[in-house]
């Protein structure tokens, strides 16, 4: 979300960048592709009439579309998890290639015991990520575990609502209850973690994968409530086919039945279901007294809408994989130069711009510093410009030379930026009164690159003066999931890898004082500004208010050389 920002050192190419598409636009045309494709499998099965089917009706493709949006929408919340998975794994790779990478999984979805999709992810990770090939294994098959629970768990739901008492329907929700347990479910993660590392090493030597994060309860938690409200939407769209020829089943029922046939293919190890899942439905359908031929055809296409349109999601992102190259974080700034100033509206921009500078120039003239600054990471030079129109003495730096060419050009003086990297300022000790940093340090690689920025940073400001850290506040749930997966997915600015710094938080990256953490504003960035301009009121009363801490923005002020204080709020 950043509006001004710079990454890591990045390097210059001899050939013009292209600009990344964002991911999500490859999501869909990749879902598009599929589902024409299952479409046109369909199309074929009943021209050459496969088990005596008849042309269905209109209604029935209309359902049968509707059933292929649900598993689409069903596989984006399973890859988002498989997402937060890897991260909770120390797994950090581009949100691209982490995409990339779990769909090309479903391209050998009918290879036996989860052989195909561990074996097609953990190579798509490693070529576009170096994943570790025991982390995605490990991750793979807790994905499973975690499937086969959520499932159980629809299925129990459904047969206790129907009024039916099995023996097994207790089987999920106990298993959920017991690794719920801490010490449980670190037993059963560090089982298959020594499992899967020993069979990995078996092919080829693999890191062991972390498992610290995962065995936490946030983590269990947060990932089977994300398996069950992914695992519902499939047995919707099972009911919405079945309803399409009248059957007498409840949409309770059909997510019953869908997740029972389910579940037990997945505790089988069935490839993709093959000969289980199937004739379940199969026989359910069938006893609601319509015809074999309209029971073959709902089965079918539920079938199609749901393993068959997987597989063939996951051969289209095989050859995105194969045509495409893997994010590279050290160029990723001048990749996304030409489009740049583009990503985040034009009105949020400038309100953004105001009102950082604003609260800057307070801070300075209130504490009575020099009026020599330094931007550090100006991207294309916007606040440079502005904080000289204001009349300080600010040059800039920023490690990409992309960048930098259109600050220059920007500012109308190419002079006052230069490359440089928040690690290495070019500038000698103790040269500035005052620097400003916005939205480059969460771009960093790690803690301990942060804590050696903000040393840097200290080097060359004078005694006494102000460092203003802006970033963004991802203190709020809501913001930070939207900042970590939704944002990074629609847009270019932000790969999915970012390290957030909270602003309560700060003294784990330096020892100097923070006295002032300014709060301000609570809209996302996508909001139109006819409703930022109906809503500012409110936005300023919660500025003011004790949710201040929960904005999407922050301005933090540190001095150079005074000991710690609490920090404030002017």
């Amino acid at each position: 979300m950043p509006e001004e920002t710079a990454g890591r050192a990045r390097t210059g190419r001899a050939t013009a960048p292209r600009v990344p598409r964002p991911v999500i636009w490859v999501v869909l045309l990749a879902a598009a592709a599929a589902v024409a494709l299952a479409g046109l499998i369909a199309t074929g099965a009943v021209v050459i009439g496969v088990g005596g089917i008849e042309p269905p009706a209109p209604r029935v493709w209309i359902a049968f579309i509707v059933a292929c949006g649900l598993t689409i929408v069903s596989l984006s919340l399973r890859s988002l998890r498989w997402i937060f998975l890897l991260r909770r794994a120390d797994t950090r790779i581009p949100i691209r290639d982490a995409y990339i990478g779990y769909f090309a999984g479903f391209s050998l979805l009918f290879v036996p015991l989860l052989l195909g999709e561990i074996a097609a992810r953990a190579r798509v990770n490693w070529q576009r990520g170096r994943v570790p090939v025991a982390t995605t294994a490990l991750v793979n098959v807790w994905e499973r575990v975690l499937d086969v629970l959520a499932l159980g768990l629809i299925a129990s739901a459904g047969l206790y609502a129907s009024g039916e008492r099995l023996w097994w329907m207790w089987l999920a929700p106990v298993a959920i209850a017991v690794l719920s347990i801490g010490p449980v479910r670190k037993l059963a993660i560090t089982l298959a973690r020594t499992v899967v590392t020993r069979l990995v090493s078996i092919v080829m030597p693999s890191a062991a994968p972390a498992e610290h994060r995962l065995v936490c309860w946030n983590t269990w938690w947060v990932a089977l409530s994300a398996s069950v409200a992914a695992w519902l939407l499939p047995g919707l769209g099972f009911w919405l086919l079945t309803r399409t020829e009248g059957l007498p089943l409840s949409a309770t029922a059909a997510e019953q039945v869908y997740a029972s046939s389910a579940a037990f293919s997945g505790i089988s190890l069935v490839p993709g279901g093959v000969l289980v899942a199937g004739s379940q439905m199969l026989a359910v359908v069938e006893r609601s007294g319509v015809p074999v031929s309209t029971a073959v055809v709902i089965v079918l296409a539920a079938r199609l809408a749901t393993a068959g349109l997987s597989l063939l999601l996951g051969l289209v992102f095989v050859v995105v994989h194969l045509r495409s190259i893997a994010a590279d974080s050290a160029v990723h700034f001048d990749d996304i130069a030409d489009a740049y100033d583009v990503q985040i509206p034009e009105s949020r921009r400038h309100a953004l711009l105001d009102r950082k500078t604003t609260l800057m120039r307070e801070v300075i003239e209130a504490r009575h510093v020099g009026r020599i600054g330094l931007d550090v990471g100006c991207g294309q030079g916007a606040y440079v410009a502005r904080m000289r129109r204001l009349g300080f003495d600010v040059r800039g730096i920023d490690a990409s030379s992309g960048q930098v060419a259109y600050a220059g050009r920007n500012i109308g003086d190419p002079s006052l930026v230069q490359v440089g990297s928040v690690l290495d300022i070019p500038a000698a000790d103790g040269t500035f009164d005052f620097l400003y940093i916005i939205n480059v340090l969460h771009h960093l690689g790690s803690v301990d690159e942060q804590r050696r920025a903000f040393t840097e940073l200290f080097r060359v400001l004078k005694p006494g003066g102000l460092l203003f850290v802006h970033e963004i506040n991802t203190r709020n749930l809501l913001f930070r999931f939207y900042m970590g997966y939704v944002f990074p997915s629609l847009n270019c600015i932000d790969e999915g890898v970012e390290r957030w710094l909270l602003p309560h938080r700060l003294s784990q990256y330096t020892d100097a004082a923070v006295v002032d953490v300014r709060y301000f504003t609570f809209l996302p960035d996508f909001v139109p500004r006819g409703i930022v301009q109906l809503f500012a009121p409110i936005e300023r009363w919660l500025e003011r208010s004790r949710w201040a801490p929960y904005s999407a923005h922050y301005m933090a002020v540190l001095v150079n050389g005074s000991p710690k204080a609490s920090a404030g709020k002017a």
